[in-house]
């Protein structure tokens, strides 16, 4: 085909009607276009001499169904007087994505073409292509997945409602040669590849079972694509978060050492691995990725540098000073500095000085933490050591004083 620009946008101008709103190049135009079946062979072959600039395009039957078997959608037809002529070959020689695409996959003799819904349209060229060029036995079988929605279900996720709604949309870190935007992806955001893996394919496919969590062995004896639902998959970043969350509690001592050392680097802070295996333990029910044990649990880490005055001012009073000088002293007294005997500890001093517990045990975590919340401060007591909770204790006991004075 010879038309230039031009001769096409005149021929969609001229076609155009209520009933055409949108004219291309098919069976009803073909025929009025310069091309080799408006034409002689020695007028084609003399504009080719000439250098003239042509495409070649697939001839789409007129008339009749274009039909075939989608592994997730069943039968499909669409109407043959409905498709156009596709460019094969582009003026510069260069073969477009359906010629390479159907050419590709017979030389690789791929049994299976597995892609999003949005390609289900483009498959009857693909399917006649293989007609026209005698691959037909040898054509694969087409499986069009759903796609992936915006978590509202109004549309196709893209990048750019990632960006809007604060979560990745790619894998990596993607960025844009032409406008350099940057957007991050689910590895820099701190989820785990199994994670990643397991939650794409539930977007979209469900095992008949109520199980969420597989191994990757699990889901290659699991998936099948007959499981595969028609309509398009609700992305929701809560339950990608979930899926990390349950793959960082199955992990192993010695692989959340692995993972958090990094972290910790990252903020000057080296700890023995078993330390940091201990942490981790203790914090693993609070996090989702690796980033939050830093995050929820730094003051394992590093001493605290604030303290939640807000608490304080609630439950430090006037004689606190006193009481939590003869409460370091019990605990300096123990042989057994576990989270069971500080538990103990604290509960008999309690007892026995008539303190309330509710003045006790959150100033108590507070020096030694600096916040009011986080897992039981025995077990943080006893993970950071007697040394460590006589000094938090009195670092913190006249950081207390100080936060009345000025309050």
């Amino acid at each position: 085909a010879f038309d230039t620009p031009q001769q096409l946008e005149a021929m969609r101008a001229r076609m155009k009607t209520k009933e055409n709103p949108a004219p291309q190049y098919d069976h009803r135009s073909r025929m009025l276009m310069t091309n080799s079946l408006t034409m002689t062979s020695g007028e084609v072959e003399q504009r080719i001499k000439a250098g003239q600039p042509y495409v070649i395009r697939a001839k789409m039957p007129a008339e009749g169904d274009v039909q075939f078997k989608d592994l997730i959608r069943g039968e499909v037809a669409f109407l043959a007087s409905l498709l156009d002529d596709k460019v094969l070959f582009k003026s510069d020689g260069m073969p477009t994505y359906h010629l390479a695409n159907v050419v590709d996959d017979y030389l690789m003799k791929i049994t299976h073409v597995i892609r999003g819904e949005e390609w289900l349209s483009s498959t009857p060229l693909h399917v006649l292509l293989y007609k026209f060029f005698g691959w037909e036995k040898q054509m694969p079988q087409f499986a069009h997945l759903p796609l992936i929605l915006r978590p509202d279900g109004n549309g196709k996720l893209s990048k750019r409602d990632g960006d809007r709604l604060g979560f990745p949309v790619f894998p990596l870190t993607w960025r844009d040669t032409e406008t350099g935007e940057v957007s991050k992806g689910f590895r820099e955001r701190g989820f785990l590849p199994e994670a990643f893996v397991n939650l794409l394919a539930m977007l979209g496919w469900n095992p008949g079972t109520e199980q969420e969590i597989f191994s990757k062995a699990e889901l290659v004896e699991a998936f099948s694509l007959e499981r595969i639902v028609k309509s398009g998959a609700r992305f929701d970043f809560e339950k990608a978060k979930w899926f990390n969350q349950q793959f960082l509690r199955k992990k192993s001592g010695a692989e959340l050492v692995e993972i958090v050392k990094p972290v910790l680097l990252a903020h000057g802070v080296e700890k023995e691995d078993a330390f940091i295996e201990k942490s981790c333990r203790l914090l693993l029910e609070r996090v989702t990725f690796a980033e939050d044990f830093w995050e929820q649990g730094k003051y394992l880490f590093t001493r605290p540098d604030a303290y939640d005055e807000k608490i304080l001012k609630k439950r430090w009073k006037p004689d606190s000073a006193e009481i939590f000088e003869k409460l370091m002293g019990e605990l300096n007294r123990l042989t057994d500095f576990s989270s069971q005997a500080i538990d103990k500890a604290v509960h008999d001093f309690a007892a026995a000085y008539r303190y309330p517990l509710s003045d006790v045990l959150p100033a108590f975590r507070i020096m030694l933490t600096g916040v009011s919340q986080g897992p039981s401060v025995f077990e943080i007591a006893a993970l950071l050591g007697k040394e460590e909770v006589t000094a938090r204790m009195k670092t913190g006991m006249e950081r207390f004083g100080k936060v009345l004075a000025n309050g």
